[in-house]
C-alpha cells in the first residue's frame, strides 16, 4: 500500500486521494494501524502537509472510546474537504480531563463519555457522537453464562471471592477484580447501573484507559470487570440478567447500561469545529463511520 488513492477513491494516509470522492472503505487505515501501530497512523493522518484555506487546528482530549472513532471521522472529513480542512490534535486523558480542558480552553472540545451532569462546570455544550454501553466482562476462556444483579454486588464487594461461587464459570481460581479510576465515565456508569449505593467496593486493579482494562481481562483468566462496547470485543461480555451486551440490545434500549459519547465545548461549538460537528451529525459516511464501531445517536 502506497498511501494513494485506488480507483475507488478511498484516501491513503499520505494526504492526498484520487479525482472522486472519498468513500468509507477503511481497510487500507486498519492495515496501517497494524503495521505502524496507532500513534503512527495518527501522525500521519492529523498532520499532512498544509493545504491552501486550511485555517487552524482542532484539539481535542479525553475520554479513549471515543478518540479511534473520532480520528477516522477526521481522516474522512479531510478528505472530503480538502480545500479547507482543519487539521486534528488528538490525545487522551480520560473523560474527566477532556471536561476539565475544554471548561478551560485548553482544547476545542473535550471528548466525554457520558453527557453533562450537575457537577460539571458551568456554560459548557454536550453535543452527542454515538452510542455505547458499559459492558460486564470476563477473560474469553470464562465464559460465564450470565450475571444477575445480586451476583454483581457480591462480586463488586468481594463476598464471591471464587469463580466457584458463579455458576456456569471455569474454574475455581479467585476473582481477579479491575476496576476504572474514580475520574473515569465508565466507572460512573457501571456504579450507577449495576452497584447499589449499600454496596462497599472491594480493592481491585485500577486503569485509566478501557485499553488497558481489555488488556488486562485478556491476559487474566480469573479477571472480572466492565469496559466500553468497543473494547469488549476481544474479551467475553457477560450477559446481565440474561441480557446481552451488543449493540441491538443497546440500541433498542434493552440493555441498562447505555452511555453517550460526545464532544464537549465552552458555549456552542463555532467555526471550523461547528462544521466538522454538523458534518459528523449529517454525513453518510461519518455515520458509517460511527457504526462500524457504536450506534449513531
Amino acid at each position: 500500500w502506497n498511501g494513494t488513492a485506488g480507483a475507488n477513491g478511498t484516501a491513503g494516509a499520505n494526504g492526498t486521494a484520487g479525482p472522486r470522492r472519498a468513500t468509507a472503505s477503511w481497510r487500507p487505515l486498519k492495515r496501517a494501524r497494524r503495521l505502524l501501530g496507532p500513534a503512527a497512523v495518527a501522525t500521519l493522518l492529523l498532520t499532512p502537509a498544509p493545504a491552501p484555506g486550511a485555517a487552524r487546528t482542532i484539539t481535542m482530549s479525553g475520554a479513549s472510546p471515543a478518540q479511534a472513532v473520532v480520528a477516522d471521522l477526521a481522516y474522512f472529513y479531510r478528505r472530503e474537504h480538502r480545500a479547507d480542512a482543519p487539521r486534528f490534535s488528538i490525545v487522551g486523558g480520560g473523560t474527566g480531563t477532556g471536561i476539565a480542558d475544554a471548561a478551560r480552553g485548553i482544547v476545542d472540545a473535550g471528548l466525554s463519555g457520558r453527557a453533562l451532569t450537575a457537577d460539571d462546570p458551568p456554560n459548557l455544550t454536550f453535543t452527542p457522537l454515538a452510542l455505547s454501553a458499559i459492558c460486564l466482562v470476563t477473560n474469553p476462556a470464562n465464559r460465564v453464562p450470565n450475571l444477575t444483579h445480586a451476583q454483581v454486588q457480591a462480586l463488586a464487594a468481594g463476598t464471591i471471592s471464587s469463580w466457584a461461587d458463579i455458576p456456569g464459570s471455569a474454574g475455581d481460581v479467585p476473582v481477579a477484580r479491575v476496576a476504572f479510576d474514580v475520574t473515569s465515565a465508565a466507572r460512573a456508569v457501571f456504579l450507577s447501573t449495576f452497584v447499589d449505593l449499600s454496596t462497599p467496593l472491594a480493592p481491585a486493579s485500577t486503569f485509566t484507559a478501557s485499553a488497558q482494562v481489555r488488556d488486562y481481562v485478556a491476559a487474566t483468566p480469573a479477571a472480572f470487570g466492565y469496559v466500553d462496547l468497543e473494547f469488549a470485543r476481544r474479551l467475553h461480555a457477560v450477559p446481565y440478567e440474561g441480557v446481552p451486551c451488543t449493540r441491538a440490545t443497546v440500541k433498542d434500549g434493552t440493555y441498562p447500561a447505555r452511555r453517550t459519547l460526545g464532544f464537549v465545548t465552552r458555549g456552542r461549538p463555532t467555526g471550523a469545529l461547528a462544521r466538522f460537528l454538523s458534518w459528523v451529525k449529517t454525513d453518510a459516511t461519518a455515520h458509517r463511520v460511527i457504526a462500524s464501531r457504536y450506534i449513531a445517536p
